[in-house]
């Protein structure tokens, strides 16, 4: 029910208020009251200053009281009233709004503060004041009717600082067509010797989702206008006055420190919006710094896998080895991190594009092999080699098998693991990792994990479907929330094992992770079981040889080469 006939009592305030207001205030002229084709209670009105009229009307919201009125200007209004303002015919920006709203405040009070605002600006005699600002408008608020905008970024603003009055440059620009805005981003342009300078802030996999086309960027000195947009033809006049070529569409002109972009046509002249660089501000610790330089092996890139390579590549890690031979198909984007562009894509391929686009100094490689399958011997020497040359290996497959390959190569290699499980159903799900010399081997954590669930009479249900072969078994039950909170439980065990942290953040090497009520094992979400390890074993020694001995076994080697 509309607020006016549920709080008649405030409906009477209200009109009461005002009529008091325009019958003491010779300025206010009210005009009535109507309603809007939403049901909004209207009340129309002139403010007068001098000798002029600002017709305008108040708008009261559904939910008034809880939410302020809204003063406009009435009819066809496309002048700028005032510096306070939502743009020419928009809402003025009075001294109550939503942020210091509060119910006590009228309507009445409202056309105060406009008329206060607006005599202010625009005094009848004498010089006009500037009102301060309570408020920040921010570049989302500034850009909400802008269609076109060019996006600057840091690197692209220092280069465009170098550049000479005068001189004219070719450059490549990338659009992103979007159904409320067209971005551009300049990723490369070409010097005058030749020469193509690469904007490292572009990830150069960003070309493929996005149209390009080349654009000329000219330097003008200070005291050099910007061509006019009012009117095409003046403004194809002023850029072939400034050297630009009379066809030239797209231009980008700079001018100090401000970047300004342009489209021309015979029937229209438009500037973009310019999307300024971000400051440059430290949102990751130190210590993420370390990342860069270090490597990552992940097997598995399913819905689990991808989440946590794209976290870490987030987090700073810039080289990958991706293990997958699956693809990518329409009922994984239920809980995936890929989504429709890469349907029909090797996983590998497709999280490879998605960590650069995330990542653009990352490096990834990647093997399309099945670990632990039928695969030929070379290749999965290849696939085992590749991993062991890895700081860390990631295990996101949730197979026995893959498991029990991982666990041998990366003992007998001194490489750490860490390996994570979604429980079917989605209930939790489990984070384990493996340091050499700190955990037991990975085969006797396994064990005793094993052992925690038995001494518990619970047993996890697994997915027993083979998704790369389409094998029997009904597929794993759990939403993008359940995967999402186990992968993000997971690329932090990943980033502490990198890290080396001491004391760690992760004190326990096992946590069993509850994310829903589960009969046996979870009374509520968030439950964390920690499952404690034994400590690892003391290293053996290995077998050492007597000279003699060394000296034979030498020789055995050198008959294995001898040629007949």
């Amino acid at each position: 029910m509309w607020w006016y006939l549920s709080d008649l009592a405030r409906f009477k305030s209200e009109r009461l208020g005002l009529d008091a207001l325009a019958a003491n205030a010779d300025w206010l002229t009210p005009l009535g009251w109507r309603t809007d084709d939403a049901k909004r209670l209207i009340f129309d009105a002139d403010i007068t200053i001098g000798t002029r009229t600002y017709p305008v009307f108040l708008s009261y919201p559904a939910h008034f009281p809880n939410t302020p009125p809204s003063v406009y200007p009435r009819g066809e209004q496309t002048a700028l009233w005032s510096n306070h303002q939502f743009g020419p015919g928009g809402e003025l920006c009075l001294e109550y709004r939503p942020d210091n709203w509060t119910s006590d405040i009228t309507g009445a009070m409202l056309l105060e503060s406009a008329h206060h605002l607006l005599f202010t600006e625009n005094p009848p005699e004498g010089k006009a004041e500037r009102v301060p600002s309570a408020h920040e408008v921010s570049l989302g608020q500034s850009l909400r009717t802008r269609t076109f905008r060019l996006l600057m970024t840091r690197k692209l603003a220092d280069f465009f600082a170098q550049m000479k009055a005068g001189e004219m440059l070719k450059g490549n620009m990338l659009v992103h067509y979007r159904p409320e805005s067209n971005v551009y981003i300049i990723d490369k342009v070409t010097k005058t010797d030749g020469e193509v300078w690469i904007n490292p802030d572009v990830p150069p996999t960003l070309s493929s989702e996005t149209y390009e086309r080349t654009v000329p960027i000219l330097r003008i000195a200070k005291d050099q206008a910007l061509p006019p947009t009012s009117n095409p033809a003046d403004y194809k006049t002023a850029i072939a006055a400034l050297g630009f070529e009379e066809d030239a569409s797209i231009i980008v002109i700079l001018k100090g420190s401000k970047t300004h972009c342009f489209w021309g046509a015979a029937e229209y002249a438009i500037q973009f919006a310019t999307i300024p660089q971000e400051a440059e501000f430290r949102r990751l610790d130190d210590s993420h710094e370390r990342l860069r330089g270090m490597s990552v092996a992940v097997i598995g890139c399913g819905s689990l896998g991808s989440k946590v390579a794209t976290m870490l590549a987030r987090s700073g890690v810039e080289n990958f080895y991706l293990v997958d031979d699956d693809l990518l198909l329409p009922d994984n984007l239920v809980r995936h991190d890929l989504d429709w562009r890469d349907v029909g894509t090797h996983k590998v391929d497709a999280v490879t594009q998605r960590i650069k686009n995330v990542n653009p100094n990352a490096k990834v490689y990647v093997r399309k092999v099945r670990m632990a399958g039928q695969e030929a011997s070379g290749s999965a020497e290849t696939a085992i080699t590749s991993l062991l040359a890895r700081d860390l290996i990631v295990n996101a497959t949730a197979n026995p098998n893959v498991h029990n390959l991982v666990s041998a190569v990366a003992e007998s290699a001194a490489k750490p693991v860490v390996w994570a499980e979604v429980y079917g159903g989605g209930f939790g799900g489990l984070i384990a990792r493996y340091r050499p010399g700190v955990e037991p081997s990975p085969q006797l954590m396994r064990r005793a994990i094993e052992n925690w669930f038995a001494e518990r009479n619970y047993q996890p249900k697994a997915a027993t479907r083979d998704y790369a072969t389409g094998g029997q078994g009904p597929p794993m039950i759990a939403d993008d929330a359940d995967v999402t909170s186990i992968a993000a439980a997971t690329a932090r065990l990943a980033i502490d094992t990198l890290l080396a942290r001491d004391p760690s953040y992760f004190p326990v090497s096992v946590y069993v992770l509850g994310l829903a009520p589960e009969e046996g094992l979870f009374t509520q979400a968030f439950e964390t079981y920690p499952i404690p390890m034994p400590e690892a074993p003391p290293i053996e020694k290995a077998m050492t040889l007597s000279a003699g001995e060394a000296t034979a076994e030498i020789v055995e080697i050198a008959k294995i080469f001898d040629v007949k």
